[in-house]
């Protein structure tokens, strides 16, 4: 393994990184960024939608601001489909949340 790289556990008390730390909280500015770069084409839902899971599934979240719990919950969907070729969630959607969260 490389210098620069980690490997991430993931234990029943969380996300642990390979040093021992549990991951830092995620801000409400990274999550909208993650959105941002979803309409922008950056990034994919199911990349978002992984990441945030990552936080959601924990069995006992390292999140304080319940913003950005809510969000994290919110993203952690947007990967979801209403049909094969439909996600549940429109481009519409994630402007949204980005306008209700960006205040």
């Amino acid at each position: 393994m490389s210098k620069n790289s980690f490997k991430v556990f993931f234990l029943a008390m969380g996300i642990i990184l390979e040093s021992g730390e549990k991951m830092k909280q995620p801000t409400k500015e990274e999550i909208i960024n993650k959105l941002k770069m979803i309409l922008q084409g950056k990034l994919t839902r199911e990349e978002v939608a992984d990441w945030a899971s990552k936080y959601v599934i924990q069995d006992e979240p390292n999140i304080s601001d319940e913003t950005v719990w809510e969000l994290l919950q919110i993203v952690s969907g947007i990967d979801l489909k209403d049909s094969p070729d439909e996600y549940l969630h429109v481009e519409q959607d994630i402007i949204d949340w980005i306008n209700k969260y960006s205040n």
